[in-house]
């Protein structure tokens, strides 16, 4: 029994987000894991430190760029309930869709942290990947971080990727990119998730939700929210007419020549020579033996020439090879436009009248 096509996008895109935001967030939590083991005296280092916080912003951005790159053409890549929000406001998918999303990706951080946990050696099994607020931050200015480090984010994600242009191609690479930016700047204050996926699974694994855990929430939603706001804003002003069209392609300055070019061949074709009868005289297209022909066109004949042409493949005979048969074309004239060019003009005078050497000399029959 087949699967209806609504049940198997559905399946697909919550099964690309399920495994995309867990391969995602599984090396960033493991880089991150990694990089805050606490040193031999049982201490990490106090106060910012810049080598640390590079090799989380490196492995989250990397990490982030590989999985899009993987998973676009799956599910879309979001891999954060932000992101699909702000897809759902722009009309870019339904709502049943972005639940089953918004589910998968929560389920993926989960597991992503569960795995890390797991993985860890010793007896205590403590993470050091979980997010929160640093250097005597408050809760409004952490709020305020994640909300413009998440807008930043996603309003590079609606401007490369859902927005089709000519740079969608690397838009993972300037995904990963926004994310390192967003990181160098976030990274000591409130830990950079604007992702509520990415608080969302070290919160469950460790059971530990601080009274500041809505920021990561709310954070994230606002400045998703804020990105696709502006992006609506720009696309109803026409911004792509504002810098002169840069991503027009230089084919469609051909399509009028292109477009004109089709009309000359047709107007041509519809004045051209028609097939001739045995007796010489054209076949009208509106007999029976031609309108019920098949459309197929007769095969070569062995040995004979073969003329590609804009309109495909058409036959011909060598005059060498034997008789030459005049082409037939796809557009005839008119049955009045045919019967007038065959009627006689009023003004002309009978060639029964004229003298055998006025009158005008004959063709061969074969041409």
């Amino acid at each position: 029994m087949p699967i209806p096509k609504f049940a198997r996008n559905l399946l697909v895109s919550t099964i690309g987000e399920l495994v995309g935001t867990f391969l995602f967030l599984l090396f960033g939590f493991g880089a991150a894991q990694t990089v805050n083991l606490p040193s031999s005296t049982n201490a990490t280092v106090a106060g910012p430190d810049a080598s640390r916080f590079l090799y989380i912003s490196f492995a989250f951005a990397l990490s982030l760029a590989t999985n899009v790159w993987i998973f676009l053409r799956v599910s879309g890549a979001a891999f954060n309930p932000a992101v699909t929000l702000a897809v759902v406001v722009l009309g870019g998918t339904d709502l049943i869709t972005a639940i089953c999303a918004v589910a998968a990706q929560l389920c993926g951080g989960m597991l992503a942290a569960i795995t890390i946990k797991l993985m860890l050696p010793g007896q205590e099994k403590a993470i050091h990947f979980a997010v929160g607020l640093g250097g005597g931050i408050s809760d409004v200015q952490g709020f305020f971080t994640e909300l413009l480090a998440t807008f930043l984010l996603i309003f590079t994600i609606l401007m490369v990727a859902v927005e089709k242009t000519k740079g969608t191609f690397i838009a993972p690479l300037a995904i990963g990119l926004a994310l390192f930016v967003c990181h160098t700047m976030a990274i000591f204050w409130t830990g950079a998730s604007m992702n509520p996926a990415r608080a969302f699974g070290p919160a469950v694994v460790e059971s530990s939700f601080p009274s500041y855990e809505w920021i990561y929430w709310f954070g994230p939603f606002a400045g998703a929210l804020l990105a696709a706001g502006l992006y609506k804003i720009l696309k109803f002003l026409e911004y792509e007419k504002v810098n002169g069209h840069q991503d027009k392609s230089p084919d469609d300055d051909l399509a009028p020549l292109i477009e004109k070019q089709n009309d000359l061949e047709k107007q041509l074709r519809a004045w051209g020579p028609r097939r001739e009868s045995r007796y010489g005289s054209p076949i009208s297209p509106y007999s029976r033996s031609n309108s019920h022909r098949s459309t197929r066109p007769p095969p070569p004949p062995p040995g004979g020439l073969r003329l590609y042409t804009l309109s495909g493949l058409e036959p011909y005979i060598s005059p060498v090879e034997g008789k030459p048969v005049m082409r037939e074309y796809e557009y005839a004239p008119t049955e009045r436009e045919y019967r007038e060019s065959r009627a006689p003009s009023r003004y002309a005078k009978s060639s029964k009248s004229m003298a055998p050497e006025d009158r005008p000399p004959q063709l061969p029959r074969e041409w």
